[in-house]
């Protein structure tokens, strides 16, 4: 007689038992009324529902330009794509601009003893956006001429002589657009790599070139803008664009990073543009003394003996090269008077180099120092010759007396 099997409970099934009968009947059952049974659709609590909050992106459009020309805070824009396109309109671009560069110097007062709040870091920002382009810089200018205006109010209702405006950037002449003192650009502010890379167009080298001339600086220690500048001057030579290499020349020329390489470039293998030259040498003369011969040598044999090989440039470039190693080039040459001039001009910008600092220490001036002083070695020995308005020569013993000190 077969035993009656037991089951115990808590005790696992052997594996591969047979299941009843029974068990296969109520098994399927209840697998079919699963499937019969329609799908619930969860129920949100009426207490999550009431204390839902409307998120940044669903404010109306007039409060969120609200909050972002109140909070200054670029980033917002860049939160998330819905913000980026309604905080995208040229108004509110406009006015964040004019707030981050206009805004913050105190127009009312006195030139020198104006309250001057700019911050750099947020406008090398601006500066670097896509938005940020010759066409825009123009209307930026017009809009904050047309803010100069209205804030002075009746100082000038009555005026004949109106402040400059948009107008005189038009030929890009440094000694005319240099009069617009209201932009509001910070010291220290950094020029975007954008305009520091070719292919060199029209719009991208005169932005770049008052930007120059306002005293932007190239991030050296937290950017690879340096090196983009020195393949920018390179590009420019091969391009032949004077005006791109004027303002490059100024930049590295700061830095002490023109060297004998670059000056072969634009003599041998591109030609010898004198006028590019001229901007190369003037710039590579401040503190060449300081550099190795590897670095910088003006009486580099590769270049006397392309000017022994060529007599009509040749001439001019070996005099050209001896003024520099003197430190001695002008940048006119003689006969050349301010816009009767074929050379694009220096980029002008900064306070005037103290001439009563010894040119034996200026190994330990800082880059500022150095900035200014080719601004002021600019302005010896070309602008203070010239009579801007009579364009009549004026004292020819200028820069005598400041090399003799």
């Amino acid at each position: 007689m077969d035993l009656t099997p037991v089951r115990i409970r808590g005790k696992r099934k052997r594996p591969g038992a047979a299941k009843s009968n029974l068990q296969k009947a109520l098994e399927a059952s209840s697998s079919q009324s699963k499937r019969l049974r329609p799908a619930q659709k969860p129920v949100r609590s009426k207490k999550n529902a009431d204390t839902a909050m409307p998120t940044l992106q669903d404010l109306p459009q007039e409060l969120l330009e609200m909050v972002f020309l109140y909070s200054m805070n670029i980033s917002l824009p860049r939160a998330s794509p819905i913000l980026g396109r309604k905080l995208s309109s040229k108004a509110v671009v406009v006015e964040f601009v004019l707030q981050s560069f206009y805004h913050t110097v105190d127009h009312k007062s006195n030139y020198r003893d104006r309250e001057v709040t700019s911050d750099p870091v947020i406008q090398s920002q601006l500066l670097a956006c896509r938005f940020f382009t010759w066409e825009f810089f123009r209307a930026y200018v017009a809009k904050a001429h047309s803010s100069y205006i209205q804030q002075r109010g009746n100082i000038w209702k009555d005026a004949s002589a109106q402040p400059l405006g948009v107008e005189a950037f038009d030929g890009l002449w440094p000694f005319k657009f240099m009069k617009v003192t209201y932009l509001g650009f910070a010291e220290g502010f950094h020029i975007p790599d954008k305009v520091l890379r070719g292919p060199w167009t029209t719009d991208k080298v005169s932005l770049l070139y008052v930007l120059v001339s306002v005293n932007g600086e190239i991030d050296w220690e937290g950017s690879m803008a340096g090196e983009i500048a020195k393949a920018g001057l390179v590009q420019a030579i091969r391009e032949n664009n004077e005006r791109a290499v004027a303002a490059l020349a100024v930049l590295l020329g700061v830095a002490q990073m023109i060297s004998t390489s670059l000056i072969r470039q634009a003599v041998i293998e591109c030609g010898c543009n004198l006028n590019i030259v001229r901007q190369l040498l003037f710039n590579a003369q401040i503190l060449h003394q300081n550099l190795p011969k590897e670095s910088l040598d003006f009486y580099d044999s590769a270049l006397w003996r392309w000017a022994d090989a060529h007599e009509g440039k040749g001439v001019l470039l070996k005099d050209l090269l001896r003024k520099a190693d003197k430190f001695s080039l002008e940048f006119y040459l003689e006969g050349e008077e301010g816009t009767q001039a074929k050379i694009v001009p220096f980029p002008y910008g900064g306070a005037k180099f103290d001439p009563r600092n010894q040119l034996n220490n200026v190994g330990r001036l800082k880059k500022r120092e150095m900035q200014e002083m080719q601004a002021y070695l600019y302005e010896l020995q070309s602008l203070s010759r010239y009579d801007v308005n009579t364009s009549k020569v004026a004292g020819q013993n200028e820069n005598a007396a400041y090399t003799s000190r």
